[in-house]
C-alpha cells in the first residue's frame, strides 16, 4: 500500500492547568534539486542506494522495470507508473535512512551542453564510458557498479556523439509544453524528452534496464517533478489517454494502486523543494 504523509497535530500535555500545547503539522519528506543538496545528503543518498544494491533490493526494482516497460510506455501510464516505481525506489531507501529522498536533475539547465554538467561530474555520477573498459564508468559516486539485469556487466555509458551528448530540450521548450491542458499530449512529449536524455547519455540508460544506472533515478524523478507542476496549473483536468486507455480509475501494473491513487504527492508522502524554472 501506499505510504501516507502524517498530518495532523500531536497533542503535548505540559501539565499546567489541564493546558495543552499543539505541534505542527509533520510535513512531508522534501525531494531536492542535485545541486542544493548539502555534502551530508547527497552522500547519505549515496550510501542508501549501495546499501540497497547489496541487500538485492535494487536489482529487484531494476527488474520490476524492465517485467513492466512495455505496458507502461508509450502509452498513458507512462507517468503516473513512473511515480510509483520511484515512491517504492524511494520507499526503500527509507528504511535503510529514513531522512533520505530521491533528489532530481534539472536536466533542461545543461541541455546545450549537456556532457559539461556537474551531474555528469565526478563529484555525482561520473560521465561516460570508457571504451577500453566495455564503456564501463570509472569515476562518479557508482564508479565500479555491476549491474545485473538482464546479465552481469559493469555500468555502462556510451555518449551518442561520442565525447558529446546532443542538446536536449530545453528550458524553454519544457515551459512552453507545462501550458497545453491535455494529459495525453504532455504525458506524450514528455515521454520523448525524457527518452532523448537516456538515449543521449546512452549505456544502460538507453535500455529497458534503464535503473540499471542509478542516473535513472534523478531524471525520471525530475518528469516527476514537471508532472506535478503540470497538474498545479491544471488542476481540474482529468487523467485519460487513448493510448491504453487510460484513465484515473485504471490500475497499474504490478501495483495495483489506480491513477487517481497516485495524483497527490503530498498523500503519497513527499513534496519538491521549489517551483520550475529556477536559475543556478
Amino acid at each position: 500500500m501506499l505510504a501516507s504523509a502524517v498530518l495532523g497535530t500531536a497533542a503535548i500535555a505540559f501539565g499546567v492547568s489541564g493546558a495543552a500545547a499543539h505541534a505542527d503539522p509533520v510535513r512531508p519528506p522534501v525531494r531536492r534539486r542535485l545541486g542544493d543538496m548539502t555534502k551530508q545528503q547527497w552522500e547519505a543518498f549515496v550510501r542508501a542506494v549501495r546499501a540497497l544494491k547489496a541487500r538485492g533490493t535494487y536489482d529487484a526494482l531494476v527488474k520490476t522495470y524492465t517485467d513492466n516497460f512495455a505496458a507502461t510506455h508509450a502509452n498513458g501510464f507512462f507517468l503516473p507508473w513512473q511515480r510509483r516505481h520511484l515512491l517504492h525506489f524511494e520507499q526503500e531507501l527509507q528504511r535503510i535512512d529514513p531522512a533520505v529522498s530521491v533528489p532530481y536533475w534539472d536536466w533542461p539547465l545543461d541541455s546545450r551542453a549537456p556532457e559539461r554538467s556537474t551531474v555528469l561530474s565526478k563529484a555525482y555520477f561520473g560521465g561516460n564510458g570508457n571504451a577500453k573498459h566495455d564503456q564501463a564508468v570509472l569515476d562518479g559516486a557508482f564508479a565500479g557498479w555491476t549491474a545485473r539485469i538482464p546479465q552481469v556487466h559493469p555500468l555502462r555509458r556510451s555518449y551518442a556523439d561520442g565525447g558529446k551528448i546532443s542538446p536536449w530540450a530545453s528550458a524553454d521548450l519544457i515551459a512552453t509544453m507545462l501550458k497545453n491542458p491535455d494529459f495525453q499530449v504532455f504525458n506524450m512529449q514528455l515521454e520523448i524528452h525524457i527518452g532523448a536524455v537516456q538515449m543521449g547519455i546512452g549505456g544502460d540508460l538507453a535500455q529497458a534496464a534503464a535503473p540499471n544506472d542509478p542516473l535513472y533515478w534523478v531524471v525520471a524523478c525530475f518528469g516527476d517533478l514537471l508532472w506535478q507542476m503540470w497538474r498545479s496549473r491544471h488542476p481540474e483536468v482529468p487523467v485519460r489517454s487513448a493510448y491504453g486507455n487510460v484513465t484515473e480509475n485504471s490500475r497499474l501494473p504490478r501495483y495495483g494502486d489506480t491513477v487517481a491513487g497516485v495524483l497527490d504527492v503530498e498523500k503519497l508522502g513527499y513534496r519538491y523543494d521549489g517551483v520550475w524554472p529556477r536559475t543556478r
